[in-house]
């Protein structure tokens, strides 16, 4: 198969997963990947990193936990 007719693939099966899927198993699967994301970018370059990861995919939620926490310096 040519890449071009693999990506076609790929994100058709990806979407006909997704579309297969109930709420609670699309949550799960994001709480997962995200968590997956998540722990590269601390194992990559460390807090820093995985604050930075975490604020990139939400920010208003990111600094409403992160003014809960004193460890955590105002733009890391």
């Amino acid at each position: 198969m040519n890449d071009k007719d693999y990506v076609t693939f790929a994100r058709r099966f990806v979407k006909a997963t997704a579309e297969n899927m109930d709420v609670k198993e699309l949550r799960d699967f994001y709480i997962n990947a995200l968590h997956e994301d998540i722990q590269e970018a601390y194992d990559d370059q460390g807090q820093k990193g995985a604050f930075n990861e975490m604020e990139s995919w939400d920010s208003e939620i990111f600094d409403e936990i992160q003014s809960e926490y004193n460890a955590i310096p105002r733009g890391f």
